[in-house]
């Protein structure tokens, strides 16, 4: 329970400066918020992957 907390706290944060997006973008921004905390939290494991399914 703690992860989630963390994750939507860290998400919250990130998306203060975006006030006002509408309810249709929130998906869009939900998925590239995760995708930068897995990157992010994965390093260069995630971004070799990631290359692998764009270019392989």
């Amino acid at each position: 329970m703690n992860t989630m907390e963390g994750f939507w706290s860290l998400l919250r944060s990130w998306l203060r400066p975006h006030r006002g997006i509408s309810q249709e973008k929130l998906p869009l921004y939900l998925g590239f918020f995760e995708c930068l905390h897995n990157i992010k939290k994965r390093g260069k494991a995630a971004l070799t992957g990631l290359l692998g399914v764009l270019f392989g």
